[in-house]
Formats: C-alpha cells, sequence, structure tokens
C-alpha cells in the first residue's frame, strides 16, 4: 500500500486557556499524518508510546508492530464548537458519542506538531506582612562604611537573633551586636569561627562542647588551663544564649528591658560581666560608629502579623489571622478592608471583634494589646471578590469609620480568590463495553455564578473540539477535606462514559472541565486542561507458533486501542527471508478474561485472542517466517489497518536418535527415529548404510514410517507424529572392523536421490562374526 504523505505547512492557532481570561498563542509546525497501511509485502516498523507492551517473556514477542491511519480531525478553538446534542446512542449504559459533524469537520485537517498545554493547579490561603516594622535586614539598616563583606555577613548573621532576645529576654539589640563584635572580633576568633561560640561563655550547650587551651589568673598567677566551651551550630544559637545567659543569672536583671543604650552597656560592666576599666566605653564606640541603635529602634517598633486563612468555605468568604503594632491599645476599633490587589480598590471594610491569641501574647508580650490581636471573620461569598486577587489591610485606629487618622495599618500580601483545582482521577479505556470512563473533580474559586459544568473532549494533536458533555456534579468530601478553603470543594466531583471513536485512537486527546454561565457550554467560563492522554496502545502476545503434524499452530492475543473500527482480524504467515506473504487468514477472536484483567486499558482485550491452524507448506520451513495480527476495516485485510509484527522464527530442525543397533547372523538392525521440518513434500524415507572406512555407501532400504507418540510430545517437528523407523540389513562379514555410519534420508525421489533432507548418526564399529 502506499503511503500517505501532505505537505509541511505553519499554523498559528489562538488557544484559550481560562487562568486569566488571557488569549494565548503558540506557534508550531504541522504536519499531516503520513501514517502507513501496511500491506503484508512490507514489514513496517512503528513507534509506539510507553503504555505499549511489546516485551514478553519469549523472545518471538518482539514487536515491529505498525499503527495504520488515524482518523483526522479540523483545527479550531475549543471554545466555538457547537454543543454536542447526540447523548443517546441506543445503549442502555449511559455512554455517550463524539460530535458527528466535528469528527467529520476533521477528517482532513493535518496533525499540529506541539505539545498540547495543560492547567497546573494553584492553592494557597495565606498571606505575609508587606514591610512590617520589626522585620529589618541586617547590616542593611546600619552604618557599614568601611566594613568587609565579611563583617556584613557576620552582622546579617546575628541580627535576627538580637532582635529575638529583646522580645523573649529584654537585652538591647545594641549591647548584643556590640559585645558579639567585641568578643569574637568579628566572628573571626577560632572559637567562634570554628565553633560559633560568640562570647566566650563557658560549659555546654544542649550537650555540645569543645575543650580548648585558655588563660585564667590563680591567687594572681596567670596560668594556662584546658577548660571546656559552649559549641553552637550557628551564630544565632550563640546570640539567644547570651540573652538567656544573662537572664539566668540574677546579678544582670537590672538592665533587662531598658531602652537607653548607654544605661545598659554601664550596668553590664558594674555587674561584673568585665573588669576592663574601658569596656563600657569600648561598647558604646562600637553602638555609636556602626549605629546599631537602629536595631533597637526596629524592636521596640513592631508593627507585623500574618494571615493565617484567607479562602472560601461554602458560600463565605473566610478571613483569619493576627496583627500586633505599638503604640496601639484594647480601646482601639480593629478594622478588617480588603482591597483588589491589582488596582488597590476597596471591595469591603469591617469593625471586627477581636480574638484572644495566647501564642501572639507569649510572642509580643510587651507590644501593645498582643494577646487580643487575632482576626477571625467569614463574610458572604460574592462576585465581588471571585476570581481577584484580593489584599487584606488590618487597621488599628480611634476612628470609629474606619479611616487611619493616626492609626496603624499592616498591608499583607495578595491571595488570590482565583484558585483553580482539578485532578482526573481514571481517564481509561473498559476493554469489556468499549468505553472511556473519564472521572475526576474541579473545584474553582471563579465558578461561582457559573452553574453549567461542561467535560468538553479535546484533540491536542489535531487542536479541535470533538465534542462537549453537560455534567451533574457529585459530592466530594475527600476534596472538601484536602481543600476546605476552595470554593465548591465539597461538590465538584464529575464522571463521563464515552464511546471510543476512531477519531479518539493515536491522537493526544485532552479532557477540558468548564464552568460556564452559559447553557450552551460558552459564555463566562472557567476551564481546566487536563494532560493530554495517548490511545495508541498495540500490545500483543505469541504463545504457540509451531508445528504440530502437518499443521502451523497459531495462537495468542492481540489488543490494540487502534483496533476501534477496524473489526475484521486477519494473521498473516509473511516470509522475512524473501519479504513477501505466504497466506493470509481471517479469525474469529476469542474471549480473554486473563488479558482483560492484564490489559484493562486497552482497546478489545478482552475480546483479543486468536487460536487457528492453518496448513504446513514447504515455503514456511528454512525461512525466517513471522506472524502478524492486523486488525482492519476491509473485508479482504487491505485497508486501513493495525498491526503488530511478531519476531520471526525458523522451522529447519532436523532430529532423530538411534534406539537400536544390533548386529547377530550377519544382519545389522536398526530402529530409531528420524523428525524434520525439511520434510515436507520428501515422502521417501531411506536409512542408507555407508562405510566411513572406505567412504563408500554399502546398501540403502526404504522404509516405512511408524507411529512415534513419545517423538510427537516432545518435539514439535514435522513428521514427528510419525517419524519412527525399523529396519534390518544384511552385512557381509568383510565389514568386520570397519566404522559403519547409519544414514537417514527423506528425499522427494523414489531412487533416494532429488531433493533430500539426511540425518547423519555417529559412526559406529561392527564386529561380524
Amino acid at each position: 500500500m502506499k503511503n500517505k504523505k501532505q505537505s509541511r505547512v505553519k499554523i498559528v492557532l489562538p488557544v484559550l486557556f481560562t487562568f486569566g481570561a488571557s488569549l494565548m498563542f503558540f506557534q508550531a509546525d504541522a504536519q499531516a499524518d503520513s501514517s502507513q497501511s501496511a500491506d503484508a509485502n512490507t514489514q513496517v516498523v512503528a513507534t509506539t508510546d510507553a503504555n505499549t507492551q511489546n516485551n514478553n517473556s519469549q523472545d518471538l514477542n518482539v514487536s515491529t508492530s505498525q499503527n495504520s491511519a488515524q482518523a483526522q480531525a479540523c483545527t479550531q478553538s475549543a471554545v466555538a464548537a457547537n454543543q454536542n446534542a447526540n447523548n443517546s446512542n441506543g445503549n442502555n449504559d449511559g455512554a455517550v458519542s463524539l460530535d458527528n459533524s466535528a469528527v467529520q469537520a476533521a477528517a482532513n485537517k493535518p496533525v499540529v506538531e506541539t505539545n498540547p498545554g495543560y492547567s497546573t493547579s494553584q492553592y494557597n490561603v495565606t498571606a505575609e506582612p508587606v514591610n512590617a516594622a520589626n522585620s529589618g535586614n541586617g547590616a542593611a539598616s546600619l552604618n557599614t562604611a568601611g566594613l568587609t563583606a565579611a563583617q556584613k555577613a557576620f552582622l546579617d548573621s546575628i541580627h535576627d537573633g538580637a532582635i529575638s532576645t529583646w522580645k523573649q529576654y529584654g537585652v538591647l539589640p545594641s549591647l548584643t551586636a556590640a559585645q558579639a563584635i567585641i568578643e569574637s572580633g568579628w566572628g573571626q576568633s577560632s572559637l567562634a569561627s570554628q565553633y560559633h561560640n560568640l562570647f566566650g561563655i563557658k560549659g555546654s550547650y544542649n550537650g555540645h562542647s569543645v575543650t580548648l587551651p585558655t588563660r585564667e589568673v590563680y591567687g594572681g598567677t596567670s596560668v594556662m588551663i584546658n577548660d571546656a566551651f559552649r559549641a553552637y551550630e550557628n551564630n544565632s544559637q550563640s546570640v539567644q544564649d547570651h540573652g538567656y545567659f544573662l537572664v539566668a543569672n540574677s546579678r544582670y536583671h537590672n538592665l533587662l528591658w531598658k531602652t537607653n543604650y548607654r544605661d545598659v552597656t554601664y550596668l553590664i560592666r558594674a555587674d561584673g560581666y568585665a573588669t576592663d576599666p574601658s569596656y563600657t566605653t569600648t561598647l558604646n564606640s562600637v553602638i555609636e560608629r556602626y549605629g546599631l541603635t537602629a536595631w533597637d529602634r526596629e524592636a521596640f517598633d513592631t508593627n507585623t502579623g500574618h494571615v493565617d486563612d484567607l479562602s472560601v468555605r461554602g458560600d463565605q468568604l473566610h478571613v483569619a489571622g493576627w496583627h500586633v503594632a505599638s503604640g496601639t491599645n484594647g480601646n482601639m476599633h480593629h478594622f478588617i478592608i480588603l482591597l483588589d490587589g491589582n488596582t488597590n480598590q476597596e471591595l469591603y471594610r469591617q469593625d471586627i471583634s477581636k480574638t484572644y491569641r495566647q501564642d501572639i501574647q507569649n510572642l509580643y508580650s510587651n507590644t501593645g494589646a498582643a494577646g487580643w490581636s487575632g482576626f477571625d471573620i467569614s463574610i458572604p461569598y460574592t462576585s465581588a471578590f471571585a476570581g481577584r486577587n484580593i489584599t487584606v489591610v488590618s487597621r488599628y485606629t480611634n476612628d470609629a469609620s474606619g479611616e487611619q487618622n493616626g492609626g496603624r495599618d499592616m498591608f499583607f500580601t495578595p491571595v488570590s480568590l482565583d484558585a483553580n483545582m482539578a485532578a482526573l482521577d481514571k481517564m481509561s479505556l473498559d476493554p469489556t463495553t468499549g468505553n472511556i470512563n473519564i472521572n475526576g473533580w474541579h473545584a474553582a474559586d471563579n465558578s461561582l455564578g457559573k452553574k453549567y459544568h461542561y467535560i468538553i473532549i479535546f484533540d491536542g494533536s489535531k487542536q479541535t473540539e470533538l465534542g462537549r458533555y453537560l455534567v451533574t456534579n457529585v459530592a466530594r468530601p475527600d476534596v472538601a477535606s484536602s481543600f476546605s478553603g476552595l470554593y465548591n470543594a465539597a461538590n465538584s466531583g464529575f464522571s463521563l462514559k464515552l464511546k471510543f471513536d476512531p477519531a479518539l485512537a493515536g491522537d493526544q486527546i485532552q479532557v477540558i472541565s468548564r464552568y460556564t454561565d452559559d447553557p450552551a457550554g460558552n459564555g463566562n467560563t472557567v476551564d481546566y486542561w487536563f494532560a493530554p492522554k495517548t490511545f495508541n496502545t498495540n500490545a500483543a502476545y505469541l504463545e504457540n507458533f509451531k508445528i504440530n503434524g502437518d499443521q502451523l499452530h497459531i495462537s495468542g492475543w492481540h489488543a490494540a486501542d487502534q483496533s476501534v473500527g477496524k473489526k475484521y482480524h486477519y494473521v498473516i504467515v509473511f516470509d522475512k527471508t524473501t519479504g513477501k506473504e505466504i497466506s493470509r487468514y481471517r479469525v474469529a477472536n476469542k474471549d480473554r478474561e486473563d488479558i482483560a484483567k492484564a490489559q484493562a486499558n486497552v482497546y478489545n482485550a478482552g475480546q483479543s485472542g486468536f487460536d487457528i491452524n492453518v496448513p504446513l507448506t514447504a515455503g514456511m520451513v528454512g525461512d525466517q517466517i513471522q506472524v502478524i495480527s492486523r486488525y482492519t476495516d476491509d473485508p479482504a485485510g487491505n485497508g486501513n489497518a493495525v498491526d503488530y509484527w511478531f519476531a520471526p522464527q525458523t522451522f529447519n530442525q532436523n532430529l532423530a536418535n538411534l534406539d537400536q543397533v544390533t548386529v547377530e547372523n550377519n544382519q545389522l538392525d536398526l530402529a530409531g527415529w528420524h523428525a524434520t521440518d525439511q520434510g515436507i513434500n520428501k515422502p521417501y524415507h531411506f536409512i542408507i548404510l555407508y562405510d566411513w572406512t572406505t567412504g563408500k555407501e554399502v546398501q540403502r532400504q526404504l522404509v516405512e514410517n511408524v507411529t512415534r507418540p513419545d517423538v510427537a510430545n516432545a518435539s514439535a517437528v514435522y513428521n514427528a507424529e510419525k517419524s519412527g523407523f525399523k529396519v534390518s540389513l544384511p552385512v557381509d562379514s568383510s565389514l568386520s572392523g570397519h566404522r559403519l555410519q547409519v544414514i537417514s534420508r527423506y528425499s522427494d525421489s523414489a531412487s533416494g536421490e532429488g531433493n533430500h533432507i539426511d540425518y547423519w548418526f555417529e559412526p559406529i564399529n561392527v564386529t561380524i562374526k
């Protein structure tokens, strides 16, 4: 058969992905399908995808399969196709059919050489504060002129710990930083650089310590001793432990929670931390030179928070979190304001009832009314919010209408209420019914007000819609549990049975789940494009390919997605050596429940068996013979076809055995068997006695074969069933001491010459008395 080729064309296609209502264009080379309808005289090798089973436990099951011409479809946008009204196909299994008009219109359109796009799920319900007042950034807020990169990095490494120790222990950050710089030499001392001990604190930390030599003064004498020093995993741990050290030693309590650095630097020397009389002066110099009081201001002025949840719960929009700000108190109004995150348009504001948060009180015990910083409200979810990015603003104010008027605001990062989540739980062929079973779920914040749910079948290879179907949503409590903040999650399930059609075979088929306000499936929509699936599995196995008497027994199974619409199944016997077809046989498929289970997602797997006996001919012997399993739409076995080419096998066995050799009274008695594939059309069986010593034939005798069921059971060789022989040959005493050789010959000549096949047994020494 001829290859059908079409010219390459460049196509620019608009494909609508409604993630944000933007029209996306992509450009790709397109080429018409140049698939071949194999004819048995040509071996065609076709590629298969990862789902194709072509490796089996027998060597003869190596696929060189060929995929035939595929139904083609027109190129168009999914949003432009008409609704498929054919939801009744005469079956009672509820399966729907593709839109015949769409399939027909697509028949002559090219394949678009591109990777079809698909949606990715997005889901986030939390938000971080924007420019929180207590979230400084280390060295960047200080006077770092003249500092090296390593010194700036050192300041960054202690920043968070210094701020945290103020909140937790009341140790002034500027003091902590100045001491760390002086005590560790900017983190370069061996104790600091190797073990992160910035303050020279002895002992152990969480069981970790290092023993090092150190100089101590005893009785006025300076001596070197080995002592244990605390070891930390990082600089921040050392800073935290320094704060705890000052709290744990009561002599330092007088400097805690003081906000004037000069008071604190004086007290720490006076309390005995250092004996150097200039220690206070040195600390003040370091604080003032590098502007370390910036960290003090950062720690004192707290304005931070977190949105723990901004999500849709049923028909309510849930907003929860906390906001702590210095200078606020329990008598102030607390407003939650919702803005459009793109335009800053105000959508909602509410003076809320404060919620107590013990966790926040523990963290910010010295900041305003930290314990009463929580907020937790639910408001009706409307189209004003659906599909937007929402910015939450938390505002403390003395103004009853919610204006700032000197209050404190906290803006949080926008949260999208355009979450679009879905999963295709199943998209597989039912080998019993031939239907594609499709089920999954789709929940989208922006589906509010879009009460029509369509499942669209889209050919990604041809960029065309093949059908759309209105479905009724079903409850999915599992989705609601996993995505409790997603609109319509609890009722997001869908299922569809689709009759498998030739238009679906071989192409990249996509399912699109669409919510719309239009009964016809257009209008305002929110779509989820699932990743494409290709139905091109071509799996087979040859269980028997052997000679049985004068028959060739061929059996196995062949299941192929692309066999849909190809109701004629042929088994073709092909001579690979000559490149010619020997014969073909139309077969009736057999039930194969085992294959239906093993290949559960492959079309016709349950009816994929074949088992035939074909006449063995001389042309099948000696050459490489292949079996081809073919599904076709042509009663003669040509037309559009999908083939599976099994590995070739050569029928050239030549087996024999001498069961008995005796010499008595000048008579040589022989018994044995000889079975050979190449004995076909060679009806004359001769036993020849050959004198190996002299190199001459002694005699030959035509024998009548006898039945050998034991050989037939053991060997799948032509004529094995009737391969036995038993003969007595007279021998002259002159042959005594010679090496005689027995030859078993099948020939097409009554004389034993002509075309023949021999088996030469091992020579034997004979003694003739």
